[in-house]
């Protein structure tokens, strides 16, 4: 097999440029065109093959094809084909071509080099799936010992011959040797004995090394167990004559109580429940959605076990559970220590344009709100990061966005709000006008539409967007539609300077073109085969 598809696949990879300047160039034929394509057969064990409009599983089916069907193949990419087959093109998966025609017997076929494993399950049966994924329809399910011929193995699926059927199998559940046949390798596995260390209740032991994997059993605090393997937190382990995997860490190297070292954390830190209003949930686990505890009010003390992810695992009040860690301080609240004395902090005023300023609980746009604070308040701010200032005002604690706060009160000369270096630049368009947004997305709101030619000052630019004023209003607009010198001046304006022409070639239909570079943009305009079009950039699949 090695031999008759080196030379057709090299060729075709020789050949995929020379191809795609062709076939971009005018929407010509293959044959057309002298495109040099490879010949490959349809290779399904039953039914007929799909051949879909693009290379998805979800694309429309243009085509049902028998197997030995004959197809040219023009390109392959990520496990899909792009083809011609009974006069028409489409795209098919390359796990059903094959070089060689069903049934035909070639030297190279007969060298296909295979494996035998065997099937090894703990429990019931083994799926064989039509396809290497979880969702494809089974045919088969083997049982625990099953010989099985391996063709190839990729991505943990493995291509197999078993009872006569093709199909696929997960690697894992698949040994070199018979379950039940000891080896010399098998004979010196290395295992640990740990015991089960909770500090309440038991210990799940699940079907997999995963949260969601159902529970095949409890173990009691001291429980022995063996561990045969270690990885990402979790330990695959025999306890009580079953199979499992338990989290790591609830194993200790002795048994709890035994005096000696066992694997409660030796370092803990004291801190104190910090919340502004009403109390503090201490959950069982550290997510948002887990069950509540107990709740803490201000001013509690906490031993702190761990701190993760935004999560702290602490003991209050003698329960054990998890807590944000923004609500933990080092000091009890309303404690003033040298440390709090010399926290360095700024004043500055609230300046928007129109409206109140939304103070969040904290720095996201879809926090709570807190409090609305009017042009000009004066606020302490503790810190600044990521657009947001951590502040106090009228006696609250929030956060609000760095864009609307200036050092002096609006009104006050000089205005430090406007940039010291600001530039000039105009709207250059080249139909319709630009949308001038209150922030630097495509979401926020339009505040201004500005026509080709408008002269605006530039204050900054960042990630695309300029900050700038138009028309005696502030807000943001895209930097590609701006240029240094006003359209139609005669000097170097923002227009591309190198374009390049291509045409549209789609099999069937017609082309959308959409406002912008994703699919669930609006649709513009549709574009038929062979439209002539000007090509100003091209970035992750779009032009």
């Amino acid at each position: 097999m090695k031999k008759l598809i080196l030379p057709t696949f090299c060729f075709a990879v020789l050949s995929t440029v020379a191809f795609e300047e062709k076939i971009s160039a005018a929407p010509l034929h293959a044959e057309q065109a002298n495109i040099e394509t490879g010949v490959m057969f349809v290779h399904v064990n039953s039914g007929l093959l799909n051949m879909r409009k693009t290379g998805t599983e979800s694309a429309s089916v243009v085509a049902k094809l028998a197997k030995g069907t004959k197809v040219t193949v023009y390109s392959e990419s990520k496990g899909w084909a792009k083809i011609r087959a009974n006069g028409k093109d489409g795209y098919v998966s390359t796990n059903y071509l094959s070089a060689t025609k069903p049934g035909t017997l070639t030297k190279a076929a007969v060298a296909i080099k295979t494996t035998t494993k065997y099937v090894n399950v703990s429990t019931g049966s083994l799926n064989m799936r039509k396809t290497g994924t979880e969702s494809a329809s089974v045919v088969a399910k083997l049982a625990k010992g099953t010989q099985v011929t391996v063709y190839s193995e990729s991505k943990g699926w493995a291509k197999i011959k078993a009872n006569g059927k093709d199909g696929y199998v997960s690697t894992k559940y698949l040994s070199t040797t018979k379950p039940g046949t000891v080896t010399k390798a098998a004979a010196i596995v290395k295992t640990k004995t740990k015991y089960v260390n909770v500090s309440t209740g038991s210990l799940n032991m699940r079907k997999s090394g995963i949260e969601s994997a159902s529970i095949v059993a409890k173990l009691t605090r001291g429980t022995q167990v063996t561990v045969y393997s270690e990885s990402k937190g979790w330990a695959k382990i025999k306890a009580n004559g079953k199979d499992g995997y338990v989290s790591t860490k609830y194993l200790s190297a002795a048994k709890p109580g035994s005096g000696s070292t066992i694997a409660t954390p030796q370092k803990t830190t004291t801190k104190y429940v910090n919340v502004s209003t009403g109390s503090l949930n201490m959950r069982k686990s550290g997510i948002e959605s887990a069950s509540i505890v107990a709740k803490l009010t201000r001013g509690t003390q906490v031993t702190v076990y761990a701190d993760s992810k935004g999560w702290a695992k602490i003991k209050a009040n003698g329960k054990d559970g998890y807590v944000s860690n923004k609500y933990l301080s080092t000091t009890k609240p309303g404690t003033v220590t040298k440390a709090a004395a010399t926290v360095k902090t700024t004043t500055k005023y609230v300046n928007v344009s129109t409206g109140s300023l939304n103070m969040r609980k904290s720095g996201i746009e879809s926090a709570s709100i807190v409090a609305k604070l009017s042009k000009g308040t004066k606020v302490t701010v503790y810190s600044e990061s990521k657009g947001w200032a951590k502040i106090k005002a009228n006696g609250i604690d929030g956060y609000v966005s760095t864009d609307y706060l200036s050092t002096t009160k609006p009104g006050t000369a000089p205005n430090p709000t406007i940039p010291e270096k600001t530039t000039t630049k105009y709207v250059n368009v080249s139909s319709g006008s630009l949308n001038m947004r209150k922030s630097g997305t495509e979401s926020a709101s339009i505040v201004a539409k500005l026509s080709k030619g408008t002269k605006v000052t530039v204050y900054s630019e960042s990630k695309g967007w300029a900050k700038i004023k138009a028309n005696g209003k502030d807000g943001y607009v895209s930097t590609k539609y701006l240029s240094a010198a006003k359209p139609g001046s005669g000097s170097t304006i923002a227009t591309p300077q190198k374009t390049t022409t291509k045409y549209v070639n789609v099999s069937t239909g017609s082309l959308n073109m959409r406002k912008s570079g994703i699919e669930s943009a609006s649709i513009v305009a549709k574009l038929s085969k062979g439209t002539k079009v000007t090509v100003y950039s091209e970035s992750k699949g779009w032009a």
